[in-house]
């Protein structure tokens, strides 16, 4: 029996999920934001992956969800967010991480300090 540990770096895919997504893998897996049919045809799967996610976390039309592909993207997300709403403006003048905090944390750190 394998026992995997690092559920914070990837998990598996819950088989209700894989089986949903089956179609997408191989057959309908256009840009759901193309303009040609290839793509177009998966964009009302997307939008109810997106209206699902928004009951799910119980958010409003109104509110903004930024799906990312990894944590890394989203790190770097955030912290240029806050870069460009906080630092670059002159609001503040500098983000405190540590040298504990994911990779992806202390490298953006480090691209703005440079």
């Amino acid at each position: 029996m394998r026992v995997y540990l690092d559920n914070n770096a990837t998990t598996i895919v819950d088989p209700s999920v894989y089986t949903e997504m089956i179609p997408y893998f191989c057959e309908m897996y256009g840009n759901p934001n193309s303009l040609h049919e290839f793509g177009s045809e998966t964009h009302p799967a997307l939008r109810c992956a997106m209206d699902r996610l928004y009951a799910g976390i119980g958010a409003d039309d109104n509110d903004d969800i930024v799906v990312t592909s990894c944590a890394t993207e989203s790190i770097n997300w955030v912290i240029k967010g806050i870069y460009f709403e906080h630092i670059f403006n002159g609001d503040k003048n500098h983000i405190i991480t540590s040298e504990v905090e994911h990779p992806a944390v202390i490298q953006a750190c480090r691209f703005w300090k440079a």
